[in-house]
């Protein structure tokens, strides 16, 4: 979908226009020099470069109001969905810490953890629970990896309130945990509009990079050109719109 996005956005603002080819049909190079066009003196670098830090403002510069609403308007509504979705996933997050606080018991599963050991550890402890905070004696501190931990892995699953009644084993996979599905849920909510708002940030840069591009293009298809043909004058100007 996104990539379709970007298709539709390139395919509307940058056509080629016939006015930016040269007379045997070569599209017209935009370089991108520090010399002042003849016509008000506009440069394509500084319109590229106006573009590349505000997506539009070079198109006012080049005198292209339209499509320097059509980029404003992208860029307004991709920074308005990317605060939208990450403040949502925020709190989503925080929503989902604290049900876990409430309800995941490490002391019931450092309990489990003796049990284990004590049977000659016949459950494969396969990861290591990290603090989820700094405390005395903590050689690890990750709390988003402490709270990704206690949901997904089958490991931690005595850990969950919903299940303190139900007598310590070793077959963690067959222990159901209605907190701990509710838990996962929750989290997935929240790290999917996390995502979105991180995908979003793409659709902003690939809008500044079309926006600066085809602001140096108008700026350099307006330029006058000088080139010499012979006619009454010995030279003919041509403009370029």
């Amino acid at each position: 979908m996104h990539l379709t996005i970007t298709v539709l956005i390139l395919l509307t603002v940058l056509p080629i226009h016939a006015a930016d080819r040269l007379d045997d049909g070569i599209v017209n190079p935009w370089l991108l020099d520090d010399d002042p066009l003849p016509t008000g003196g506009k440069s394509p670098k500084l319109a590229f470069t106006m573009s590349l830090l505000v997506p539009g403002l070079g198109e006012l510069y080049a005198g292209d109001p339209k499509r320097a609403a059509v980029f404003m308007g992208i860029e307004a509504l991709t920074w308005f969905n990317y605060l939208r979705w990450r403040n949502k996933g925020n709190d989503l997050k925080a929503d989902f810490r604290a049900f876990a606080d409430r309800n995941w018991d490490e002391n019931r599963y450092r309990e489990w953890q003796e049990y284990n050991r004590a049977r000659g550890s016949p459950y494969i402890e396969t990861e290591t629970l990290p603090c989820k905070r700094a405390l005395d004696g903590c050689h690890r501190v990750d709390t988003q990896q402490y709270y990704e931990m206690i949901g997904k892995y089958d490991q931690f699953v005595f850990g969950w309130r919903d299940v303190s009644d139900v007598g310590f084993q070793i077959g963690n996979g067959d222990v159901e945990s209605n907190q701990r599905i509710d838990y996962e849920n929750q989290r997935n909510e929240s790290n999917r509009f996390l995502k979105r708002a991180s995908v979003i940030i793409g659709l902003t840069v690939v809008n500044r990079i079309a926006s600066s591009i085809h602001a140096a293009l108008r700026v350099r298809s307006a330029q006058l050109s000088i080139s010499p043909r012979p006619d009454e004058t010995g030279f003919a100007i041509h403009v370029r719109f």
